[in-house]
């Protein structure tokens, strides 16, 4: 058993923390004063919707065909029934966030060193993106703090603290209740509290615990939702949907500016021309039956052509483009001058080339650890799922936020990372590789944030887009 790390104080007695804390929950709470933004746009009215039937006494209910995770809704719920508007799920979120940058800091303590933990927190406090989905109702922030909390608590179990398995295997249940994709991220969890401790009972007896956790966090819902529901459900009813958004006759669509559908008459006529649904949605568990078929089906049907939507779906997902800048360009913050709007725009593209590639950078030139096992695994999983089904730039903001240990180590040193990555002599080719990829995928999209360089560059955006 390796020697358990010196405990650190409680963050509140460290004034470095207390000025990270206050700074990440106080740049949300400016936005969320300054721009309130009240109006939900798109799952965020369905979670909305949900959440109010489900305070009314309706338990939980399908929107718009699909039959979302319920933890999310059930938050809302909560708000709703306490003070009658479920928006207000913002505020406790917003001081979630405090949770998270302290979670960043003490996981980069033990990945990468103090100093880099340091840089990595403070660049989530700062990340404009992060600071935007910090105060709306999506479910991707609490999602990523629990992630980061139960990847924590799986380092601390390694330390040979036993109930922390427990508190490991109840975060990612929880997870699990958040959002869909994280239903068969289990393995990847037991694998990092197994690595290294293969021989060792102590450490099957923490896989047995956390799995336990896990199943025993999940399974009221799931046979609550599997009975209403007439089938069998663990969290979510989502494939079927994706899969007709993603495998279709039409290209797959995403929600961002610029490239993305934004209205209903510009979906409508985009997803015109596909297969009809199989299904109405007042019908929700046959249409994801029928639609996740017919999906399958397409594929079997149209391998060369799935496999051309791979890089394009790639691409929509590492867009460095976010919803920030839909936002800004749709008018949504009103008051600012257009100098500004540009401003943010930019420093959002900044944030997010530096988020991917110095990860990229801080993952090749950091150490083995079992926070580069699991998140290296937990990132090729989240990547295989938007490959097969659909790319959106909101499907990076939990990846986003697990890579910033990893940008902490790289910020730390810039120039010692660069040396690190120059030997041994395969660690260049691979850092090539891999920064060369994400380059090709961000630069894909990177004009559509931009109207003006659409219109001057015409040949450049038309080749990448």
């Amino acid at each position: 058993m390796s020697t358990p790390p010196t405990p650190s104080p409680p963050w509140w007695r460290d004034r470095r923390l207390l000025l990270l804390v206050a700074v990440t929950i106080g740049l949300r709470l400016l936005m969320a004063a300054i721009w309130p933004m009240e109006k939900c746009l798109r799952d965020e009215c369905m979670y909305m919707f949900t959440a109010e039937r489900m305070a009314n006494g309706q338990g939980m209910t399908a929107s718009n065909g699909w039959i979302w995770a319920p933890f999310h809704v059930f938050l809302m719920a909560v708000m709703h029934k306490l003070t009658g508007y479920a928006g207000l799920l913002k505020i406790p979120q917003i001081l979630f966030c405090g949770v998270a940058v302290v979670t960043i800091f003490r996981l980069g303590q033990r990945v990468t060193g103090e100093r880099a933990a340091l840089m990595g927190a403070w660049f989530y406090a700062l990340h404009p993106t992060l600071a935007f989905f910090g105060e709306r109702w999506w479910s991707e922030t609490i999602y990523a703090t629990l992630l980061l909390m139960a990847l924590l608590q799986l380092h601390r179990a390694r330390d040979g603290i036993p109930r922390r398995a427990a508190l490991t295997g109840g975060l990612v249940g929880l997870c699990v209740l958040l959002r869909g994709v994280a239903t068969y991220m289990l393995p990847i969890f037991a694998l990092g509290m197994l690595w290294g401790r293969f021989r060792r009972k102590q450490a099957w007896i923490q896989v047995l615990a956390m799995v336990a956790v896990t199943v025993l966090v999940v399974t009221p819902y799931s046979i609550y939702a599997s009975s209403k529901f007439n089938t069998f459900i663990i969290s979510d009813r989502t494939m079927g949907q994706m899969m007709w958004l993603g495998n279709n006759d039409f290209e797959p669509i995403t929600f961002d500016y610029g490239n993305g559908k934004l209205t209903d008459r510009a979906y409508k006529s985009h997803t015109g021309g596909g297969r009809e649904h199989c299904a109405p949605k007042s019908r929700p568990v046959k249409r994801d039956r029928c639609e996740t078929e017919a999906g399958k089906q397409w594929i079997r049907d149209n391998p060369r052509e799935f496999l051309r939507r791979v890089p394009l779906r790639l691409a929509q997902l590492f867009n460095p483009n976010s919803f920030l800048t839909r936002h800004l360009r749709s008018g949504s913050w009103k008051g600012l001058p257009q100098g500004v709007d540009n401003a943010i725009c930019v420093l959002v593209v900044i944030f997010s080339f530096v988020n991917v590639l110095g990860a990229a950078l801080g993952a090749w030139t950091s150490k083995r650890s079992v926070y580069l096992l699991v998140v290296g695994l937990t990132t090729a999983y989240h990547l295989a799922a938007v490959a097969s089904l659909a790319g959106l730039s909101r499907y990076r903001v939990p990846l986003d936020t697990l890579w910033i240990v990893f940008v902490g180590a790289f910020l730390a040193a810039p120039l010692s990372s660069l040396r690190q990555a120059m030997r041994p002599w395969w660690r260049p080719l691979g850092v090539l590789i891999t920064l060369a990829l994400l380059l090709a995928l961000m630069l894909w999209f990177l004009p559509a944030g931009f109207p003006r360089w659409r219109v001057d560059f015409p040949l450049w955006a038309g080749w990448l887009s």
